[in-house]
């Protein structure tokens, strides 16, 4: 009976797929080697093809199909919808459906990868049951189902998967020199690469990094993952703000998906892009902020300068409000610009450097502040 009950709880398809794959891709690369050698031009390729899919992965199965963070023209969602499948990562259907579910049910039992059931689970295990949290899915996927793109590729999965992830590289690596290096190189290790890394945002990211915007949740952010995985390693950013295209916020975050949504954006390919007014953003590192120094204070000593706490906080959502306001004038009169208005959009320009001055300046005050409280505290 428990043998049976064992057969019957494991997803064996799935479960074969994923034991299967790294050993095929580690047996089909030796072979390759030492049958043809290093071939770079089928490296090369699979640099492509990880680039990819990779790219579909984070670019549209998450931030376009998952959390609707921008507006993409049909042929970039077909774009995203066929190198998706060569990721072999299921359908944008299930994929994005799930992963809503992940986000609105988060270290709970009904999350699909809970990291509360342990690292191995939410990095692999859960692909390895037959039966996924008792929750409903349907309503998570409503407007997916009514999405042609979608549908199309949900419906033919598999012979696109193949013929994307498998069949397309063999035929270029042929090309190229050599079908078995396409194969086994562009094709298996490939994939077997991107699962992992994807894999790694449920299980390290939910471990391992910083948690710099809230603690309501296990999400953190990691360096190291966004590397990885295209910018999807702020994670503890994107669990808090997931309606934004980007998941590294600064212009210096390593998110080559952010670069890539505005590139579409310039080409006409993307639209409508969302972005976390910079004021929530800093209002919830504030807080983190604060939340951190009171742990270490006690309640005399933390009761004692709250009220300058206070102030140093009004202090700098002012001064972000007043630079926000003059930008976004600023961005409409230069949208109508006009040679009388010149000197308006000077002083404009004016304003906002001296507000990002001032801004900056709140911020440095508020963290000596805080540093001064922590050496000087009895």
């Amino acid at each position: 009976m428990r043998f049976k009950s064992f057969l019957k709880s494991v997803n064996w398809p799935g479960a074969l797929f994923l034991t299967l794959t790294p050993p095929i891709a580690v047996v089909l690369t030796i072979i390759h080697f030492k049958r043809e050698g290093f071939v770079w031009p089928i490296w090369a390729l699979a640099f492509v093809f990880y680039t990819l899919t990779a790219g579909s992965i984070t670019g549209g199965y998450h931030r376009l199909f998952s959390h609707r963070t921008y507006e993409a023209r049909p042929w970039l969602k077909w774009l995203w919808a066929l190198f998706g499948a060569g990721a072999f990562q299921n359908s944008i259907y299930i994929w994005a459906r799930d992963h809503r579910v992940h986000h609105r049910f988060v270290d709970t039992d009904l999350d699909p990868y809970s990291i509360s059931k342990g690292f191995w689970f939410a990095h692999f295990g859960w692909m390895l049951k037959a039966e996924g949290p008792p929750v409903a899915l349907e309503p998570y996927g409503r407007d997916l189902a009514n999405d042609p793109v979608v549908h199309f590729q949900h419906r033919y999965y598999v012979p696109i998967a193949i013929a994307m992830g498998f069949l397309l590289p063999m035929i270029l690596g042929y090309c190229l020199g050599s079908a078995l290096g396409g194969l086994a190189i562009a094709g298996f290790l490939r994939m077997v690469t991107l699962h992992h890394a994807t894999f790694l945002i449920n299980s390290w990211c939910h471990y391992f990094g910083g948690q710099t915007y809230t603690t309501e949740n296990t999400a953190r952010d990691s360096l190291f993952m966004a590397i990885a995985t295209f910018g999807e390693g702020y994670h503890n950013f994107h669990h808090i703000f997931a309606g934004d295209y980007r998941n590294g916020f600064r212009w210096y975050h390593w998110d080559p998906t952010k670069w890539m949504i505005q590139i579409f954006g310039l080409v006409g390919g993307a639209h409508s892009l969302r972005r976390t007014p910079r004021s929530e953003i800093i209002k919830m590192q504030l807080e983190m902020e604060e939340r951190r120094l009171k742990q270490q204070l006690d309640s005399k000593w933390q009761a004692r300068f709250q009220h300058q706490l206070d102030n140093l906080k009004i202090q700098i959502h002012s001064a972000q409000e007043r630079f926000e306001k003059v930008c976004e004038e600023y961005r409409q009169l230069a949208a109508t610009y006009t040679d009388s208005r010149l000197e308006r959009l000077r002083e404009l320009k004016l304003q906002a450097r001296l507000a990002k001055i001032e801004f900056q300046a709140a911020i440095k005050q508020w963290r000596a502040y805080n540093s001064f409280l922590l050496t000087a505290r009895p």
